[in-house]
């Protein structure tokens, strides 16, 4: 049996959810309030990397995110404004 082959994903995401463009990612769902849900190509092995993540510069200045794998193929992005679950752009890299 071969390892599991862990592959490249970037993504640039609307507030609203929407992927603008990006390479290596299948769909991008809003869940609620500041919540992402990141699918990834099949081929690609989320827990054998360390994703990346940070705001567009549209965002509000006060703004924060967090990002988790959540399972082999997705991964999750939290943005907010001062502790606060809110909507924000971003950007995610998936070395």
């Amino acid at each position: 049996m071969g390892a599991t082959r862990s592959g490249q994903a970037a993504a640039a995401v609307a507030k609203d959810g929407t992927l603008q463009h990006g390479k290596g990612v299948v769909a991008v769902h809003r869940t609620g309030a500041g919540r992402y849900s990141i699918t990834l190509e099949s081929h690609i092995n989320a827990t054998g990397t360390v994703p990346q993540t940070t705001l567009n510069q549209s965002a509000d200045w006060r703004g924060e995110i967090f990002t988790k794998i959540i399972d082999n193929f997705t991964i999750g992005v939290l943005t907010g404004v001062n502790g606060a679950a809110a909507d924000e752009p971003f950007y995610l890299l998936v070395p």
